[in-house]
């Protein structure tokens, strides 16, 4: 899970924390409360390990808007497509989003500080994003779970395509090679180089 703070308050990307230890851990007072101002929460996709606090967080924030692809929307609705049965549970979600699919390129979000543009890139599920966030003069792409450092994300699960997320690594691929890249798991790395690392980038 990723916080993106300006001036104008919050956006959350992958609520899978929640939100009493998201405050504890980045000091943020009175965020578990509503007390902060949660703006926008962007979904990646629609696995269970991703969205887990999503019904905390709306709770917290009623007016935060939601972002996500309706191509994931079958997941929502089954605790096997969305994986929560891998911990021992059947959980369905049901909640109303801002539709992501068919906006491939567009800004989604912009206040003062951030500007956020979303790129389909299916594979791992048909309706994985990323998100390209601008922040003061950074640029930072969040990919959930479509690339990681050296890796990719798996495409044996439901909506799962080998041929989808490398297609989707090779538009990746187009963007700048010094632009940092935040994935759902494990450590952050740069375009270039998973260009020059990552074997899934030259197939």
């Amino acid at each position: 899970m990723y916080l993106i703070t300006g001036s104008d308050g919050i956006v959350i990307v992958d609520p899978s924390v929640s939100p009493e230890k998201t405050e504890s851990f980045c000091g943020i007072a009175g965020l578990s409360k509503g007390e902060a101002h949660v703006n926008a929460i962007l979904l990646t996709h629609g696995h269970h390990d991703h969205i887990k606090y999503i019904s905390e967080w709306q709770d917290a924030y009623p007016r935060a808007q939601i972002f996500f692809s309706s191509n994931d929307k079958e997941l929502l609705s089954s605790g096997f497509m969305n994986c929560s049965y891998m911990e021992g549970s059947e959980i369905t979600y049901d909640f109303e989003f801002s539709n992501l699919a068919g906006k491939y390129g567009r800004t989604i979000y912009k206040d003062q500080d951030v500007e956020i543009k979303v790129y389909e890139t299916p594979g791992h599920t048909r309706g994985s994003v990323c998100f390209l966030a601008y922040l003061k003069g950074n640029e930072m792409l969040f990919t959930g779970d479509t690339v990681f450092r050296g890796s990719v994300g798996r495409t044996d699960m439901p909506g799962g395509s080998a041929k989808d997320i490398i297609d989707s690594v090779r538009r990746i691929s187009k963007l700048d090679p010094e632009l940092a890249i935040y994935p759902g798991h494990g450590p952050d790395s740069t375009i270039g180089d998973e260009i020059r690392f990552n074997p899934f980038f030259s197939m």
